[in-house]
Order: C-alpha cells, then structure tokens, then sequence
C-alpha cells in the first residue's frame, strides 16, 4: 500500500460523516466511543505494523461527564479534580470520556 486510503475507504469515511453530522447530540456520545474504538485499533495496527492481528480492544460504550454524574451521584466538579485517576479518554480538550466498564470496576473498588 502507497499510503492512500484506498476509494472503499473515502467513500465510507464521506459517508461515515454525512450520518454523525444528521444524529441528535444525544446519540453522539455512543459515536465518540465507538470512534474512540476504532482510533485505537489503527493505532496499534500502526505501532505494531509487524503484528498482522490487532490487540484485544474493551468493547463498549462510553460514559459523558454527565452520564458518570448522574450514574454515580457525584457532581461534574468533582469528576473533573479526580479525572487523573480514574480510567479515561479525553480526544479534545472539551470531550471527556470514560469507558462503562473500566470505570464501573474503578467505582466498585473504591466502595469495597
């Protein structure tokens, strides 16, 4: 491969874009993790370019700010002091996310 995304591609990615831009916000959260999702498979794939299988990736949804508020009964404040040591993913300055799982274990062991 010359490093050009191959036509099949392009016209996914085009209409990848055309559907996110005609979505609610409300469903935009789902998008971004499985966005999120996909980003770190081609990431391993391109550091790992001798390895022809990608590494197991957490599937799953991701948690908005709100969304771990609201589950956990704690205010966004908070969330934000204490981002450092929970499990998350923060792609742009103003998007934080939280993978449902790995922060539902996070919140299990602090309650034990």
């Amino acid at each position: 491969m010359n490093g050009n995304p191959s036509p099949q591609l392009t016209d996914l990615i085009s209409t990848l874009e055309r559907l996110v831009i005609s979505l609610s916000p409300a469903s935009l959260s789902d998008v971004i993790g499985d966005l999120e999702r996909v980003k770190t498979i081609a990431l391993y794939k391109l550091m790992t370019s001798t390895t022809p299988t990608p590494a197991p990736v957490e599937t799953g949804r991701y948690l908005t700010v709100v969304e771990v508020c609201e589950r956990y009964g704690i205010v966004p404040r908070w969330l934000y002091r204490h981002k450092k040591q929970m499990p998350h993913s923060q792609p742009s300055r103003k998007v934080l996310l939280f993978p449902e799982k790995a922060i539902e274990r996070w919140f299990a062991s602090r309650r034990a």
